[in-house]
């Protein structure tokens, strides 16, 4: 057997091998009740279907308004419910550290920390079924330029409300899922 000959080989059984690893997890993921959240047959198909049953509270302050509406586009793809099951209600919570202090005490780095303390309540009964905490720290640069520095700030607050909005959504999703 020649050099090339010999690669070759080892070139297919360690693909064999792979393919044989791959095959052997994804059956060992579907015995130990994996169920995927969005997809034909998962968790999400009934959760996407009982998001649609949520509706999401106001929340104070234009951050808030923010948030609701990036919760309002995941819940509802195509309209609102007219006679929702649950409600959920957020609060939201913003604090700034300065990070990276200069020899003259200012800060070139700073660090957002965001909390949004929810609840789902179940309208027909008034009694809460399910509550969390959803967190979310970006850190950003902080700039000599008044407007500029602005931007920075917001663009900070939007990346962790997106993260937020995210993260309440598929909690919420899981939890009204796993029902199904």
């Amino acid at each position: 057997m020649s050099s090339s000959d010999t690669r070759l080989f080892r070139q297919t059984v360690t693909r064999g091998l792979l393919a044989l690893a791959l095959g052997l997890s994804a059956l060992s993921l579907s015995g130990c009740g994996f169920q995927p959240l969005y997809g034909g047959q998962g968790v999400g198909a009934a959760a996407a279907d009982r998001l649609m049953e949520v509706d999401v509270a106001s929340i104070p302050n234009r951050e808030g308004q923010k948030l609701r509406n990036l919760l309002i586009d995941n819940f509802y793809p195509s309209e609102r419910p007219s006679n929702p099951r649950y409600r959920l209600d957020v609060a939201l919570s913003a604090s700034e550290q300065k990070l990276a202090l200069q020899k003259d005490a200012t800060a070139v780095r700073a660090q957002l920390m965001v909390n949004a303390p929810y609840r789902l309540t179940d309208t027909q009964t008034g009694q809460v079924v399910f509550q969390s905490s959803s967190r979310s720290m970006v850190s950003y640069n902080t700039l000599e330029q008044h407007y500029a520095a602005i931007v920075t700030v917001q663009n900070a607050y939007d990346r962790a409300l997106e993260d937020i909005s995210n993260d309440i959504t598929t909690r919420v999703a899981m939890y009204l899922g796993r029902g199904s």
